[in-house]
């Protein structure tokens, strides 16, 4: 898998590079072993409350 094909996956929607792996662009390997080098930002979310009472 080239660079190229590495960052375009890291910023499409799931259902493009779901097209992409149906139409043999890339293996389900190839994005496995992408996703496993991706950092874990979990620690950077924040809560987010929807209810107009709180604020």
């Amino acid at each position: 898998m080239s660079q190229k094909v590495e960052a375009e996956l890291i910023d499409l929607d799931k259902r493009i590079v779901s097209r992409k792996i149906l139409a043999g662009d890339v293996s389900e390997k190839e994005l496995q072993s992408l996703l496993k080098k991706l950092s874990d930002v979990s620690g950077n979310a924040e809560e987010v409350c929807l209810d107009e009472n709180e604020k």
